[in-house]
């Protein structure tokens, strides 16, 4: 049987890496926030900021997380805004500020571009989302280039943050779980949602890891694959497809990072080489609760992805036609 190949990838980093490197993380300085928060305070209220806000104070910074989930640890984290100071308005419109110099704001569920992670009442119906649930979620990633996150009130309690590389849990699968590792690069049925095209079918057929032409990615997509499960024309997971995500999240677990983000802290990941997850929290019923905002960003000249991955049709594709 043909060995499968390492990926050799500079995310894939191990969590000692990390305490060696200060490429992953920045604090905001005061004269960037004056600048970030000047442009928040304007355009507060008032719907979507311009595409691209003028940023030059942050520009250099904004220049490095690119580079961070582009070419290197594909994720970075920016601390220090202020959001007492903001308001509800002006928190949304500086992390939309941001947002929108790194990527092009996607839809996500609901319809909206910028949503709100924190735990519903089970009575309203929506606690079958696991950003509005309170238990612990396994490692994934979301379907989009990229993932933000803004901390605006951390939990009472739990709601830890954790993220590892794919790229890593790849590798160490394949030395000490090859035959699970085998099952995850074949094809995995996978739920589609808006806007993303259906071709007829209301799920897609992806890896859910690869390594093509010595490039590394992860469709580390669990929430679609069990959304997927019960669609007409998908099967039942298979045991060894079952197992083979069990030691998945195993190996992501020994191999994470943990963060306990403050208000204030940005978080921005790579979905195809960064995964994430949070711990169980309280749902703080007596009070305000845990919140963060959550963007999902199109990011033009991106990682190339395999031909058959359904958001080739999107934001990064109109973009390169508009600019020929």
């Amino acid at each position: 049987m043909e060995e499968l190949p390492e990926a050799l990838d500079p995310a894939a980093w191990e969590p000692d890496h990390l305490e060696r490197s200060e490429a992953w993380r920045h604090t905001f300085t005061g004269r960037e926030l004056a600048e970030l928060l000047a442009v928040a305070r304007e355009t507060a209220g008032a719907g979507e900021p311009p595409e691209k806000p003028s940023l030059p104070v942050l520009a250099p910074e904004i220049e490095k997380t690119a580079h961070e989930l582009k070419s290197g640890l594909g994720f970075r984290i920016l601390r220090g805004l202020p959001v007492k100071e903001l308001g509800k308005d002006g928190v949304a419109a500086a992390f939309m500020a941001l947002s929108c110099q790194l990527g092009s704001p996607m839809d996500q569920p609901g319809g909206v571009k910028l949503a709100h992670v924190r735990a519903e009442p089970q009575g309203k119906g929506k606690g079958r989302y696991g950003f509005r649930a309170t238990a612990e979620l396994p490692f994934h990633a979301d379907l989009e280039d990229v993932i933000g996150f803004l901390c605006v009130r951390a939990a009472s309690e739990g709601g830890t943050r954790k993220f590892a590389s794919s790229a890593t849990v790849y590798n160490v699968m394949r030395d000490e779980y090859p035959d699970q590792l085998r099952v995850l690069t074949q094809p995995f049925h996978m739920a589609l949602q808006r806007p993303h095209p259906d071709h007829g079918h209301k799920w897609t057929l992806l890896p859910f890891l690869s390594v093509q032409d010595g490039l590394f990615n992860a469709c580390a997509y669990r929430v679609h694959i069990k959304r997927a499960q019960g669609l007409p024309g998908v099967p039942e997971l298979t045991s060894a497809q079952t197992q083979a995500l069990a030691a998945f999240n195993q190996v992501a677990d020994r191999v994470s990072v943990s963060v306990d983000l403050k208000p204030g802290d940005i978080e921005y990941f790579n979905n195809h080489v960064v995964l994430h997850t949070r711990t169980e929290f309280s749902a703080d019923n007596n009070g305000p609760g845990r919140h963060l905002l959550r963007v999902w960003l199109s990011m033009a000249d991106f990682r190339t992805l395999r031909p058959d991955h359904p958001i080739n049709l999107r934001a990064r594709k109109h973009r390169t036609q508009q600019s020929a």
